[in-house]
């Protein structure tokens, strides 16, 4: 995938290329719209949008409800989302490079190093028009389905980024009734949130069609909590020493050994960022996480655990049961994907029966689970699946179902915010007109709305500047 990028910016330069040339050859039919988009409206897909509404109107019926309520259900997530935002932006020690108001262009993930996939210009383009076509086409068919007139599909243009839009008559929509207003309103937003769970289960039948399951991964060291005060030595240093040293030293520092009066603990270089509160907290007492000085992380058992005493492993509980038959100082022989491991147990601390290894598997909750299980084979975060195929050409199409899927959820969340930009906006007014009976209560609510949403922004900018 490294020299991709090189036909990727190819494809970029070509694509600006050629819509210059179109805008251009077209400048004649191209309307200025906000004074800052260029419209070109067409008939493209009128007759299709006029079929569907047709062919299929008890169930678009039906499904104007759903869409209401996913409409409002939205837009309340929306909110709840913008809420979390400023308070995980509040408590974050180090501010990420990107800005926290920042549309997702092509390399933003690779240009600020994020912890996120490469995102490519053939991913955005394609993502665009999929995006694009499935929310403005669900706008049209739904305002066809209560016979207002479409006049045109079309293409905007911001520069070389490209937009779509669908054209109802807006002066024959107002007239409709709220109900069917809220639900061409909202159908835009429904339409990304169907298309991202059709992604989601597009993406489980690639990988069952892409991978087999090769074992068990992301499994961690055991560890434990212990107390600050008990330490004698890090490494070859009295703890005293040891602080005194300078970060660069530390960090440079690999395995150290922490050793109490009664035991001895790893300390890998993954968690010496713990040394800032150490040495912050100097002469006091605090917890930190440490490692239990076990079989696995002496031996460094790495890789997804493929077998265990020649036992196939294929998920969590197939390790548990491997390890369950046996005893203190049993020799397990444990080969991965990385190589092959011969490992001496000692006695389970719980149990002093069994054998230990000391691994174990961290709770996945929340967010952090969603997106595990939508880009983790077989929905579990925690089985490791080797490609049938070339990997390249595995990752590039894993990697495009993922911003598909991701985009589409932000797409149908932030779409219903109250902005008059956005569908939301007008979603909200409507609403508001329709409970209140006025005009001006409803555009007062529409005004505080939107001012509420453009403070929050501002305040996220604001703290990232701040705490950059």
């Amino acid at each position: 995938m490294a020299k991709f990028i090189y036909y990727d910016v190819a494809l970029l330069l070509l694509f600006i290329i050629i819509v210059g040339i179109f805008l251009y050859t077209h400048r004649k039919k191209l309307k200025i719209e906000s004074k800052v988009f260029l419209l070109y409206r067409t008939k493209i897909g009128l007759k299709f949008i006029n079929m569907v509404s047709r062919n299929f109107s008890k169930p678009l019926n039906i499904l104007s409800y759903v869409s209401i309520a996913f409409g409002f259900a939205a837009m309340i997530a929306a909110f709840v989302f913008l809420y979390y935002s400023v308070i995980l932006m509040i408590s974050m020690v180090s501010m990420p490079k990107v800005p926290p108001i920042m549309p997702l262009l092509p390399y933003v993930p690779q240009i600020f190093n994020l912890p996120l996939p490469p995102f490519y210009f053939s991913y955005w383009l394609i993502i665009i028009v999929i995006i694009a076509v499935s929310h403005e086409f669900a706008h049209g068919i739904f305002a066809r389905l209560y016979n207002i007139r479409v006049k045109s599909t079309g293409f905007g243009f911001l520069g070389p980024l490209l937009a779509a839009f669908v054209e109802p008559d807006e002066k024959a929509m107002e007239k409709k009734k709220a109900h069917q207003q809220l639900a061409i309103l909202s159908a835009g937003t429904f339409a990304n949130f169907i298309s991202a769970i059709i992604f989601i289960l597009i993406l489980q039948l690639l990988f069952v069609g892409l991978y087999q399951k090769d074992g068990v991964t992301n499994y961690l060291y055991a560890y434990e909590q212990i107390n600050s005060s008990i330490i004698k030595t890090i490494g070859n240093y009295t703890t005293e020493q040891f602080l005194n040293l300078d970060n660069k030293q530390i960090m440079n520092m690999t395995d150290l050994e922490i050793k109490t009066n009664n035991n001895t603990y790893y300390y890998k270089q993954e968690l010496l960022p713990q040394i800032e509160r150490l040495k912050k907290n100097a002469g006091t007492s605090i917890m930190i996480t440490a490692y239990q000085y076990a079989p696995a992380i002496r031996a460094n058992l790495s890789g997804a655990i493929r077998e265990i005493n020649n036992v196939k492993i294929e998920k969590v509980e197939d390790i548990s049961k491997a390890l369950s038959v046996l005893k203190p100082d049993d020799t397990v022989i444990i080969r991965t994907n990385e190589g092959n491991y011969t490992i001496k147990l000692i006695q389970n601390p719980k149990n002093e029966s069994l054998g230990y290894l000391g691994i174990g598997f961290p709770e996945i909750k929340g967010f952090r689970l969603f997106i595990t299980k939508i880009s983790s084979p077989f929905f579990s975060p925690f089985n490791y699946a080797s490609p049938k195929i070339n990997a390249d050409i595995i990752e590039f199409i894993i990697n495009l179902f993922f911003w598909l899927i991701i985009i589409s959820l932000s797409v149908a969340l932030l779409n219903m915010l109250p902005l008059s930009v956005l569908d939301g906006g007008k979603f909200l007014y409507i609403t508001a007109l329709k409970l209140t009976k006025s005009k001006k209560k409803a555009e007062i609510i529409f005004k505080i709305a939107s001012i509420l949403v453009f403070a929050v922004f501002v305040l996220l900018t604001l703290v990232w500047l701040i705490k950059l």
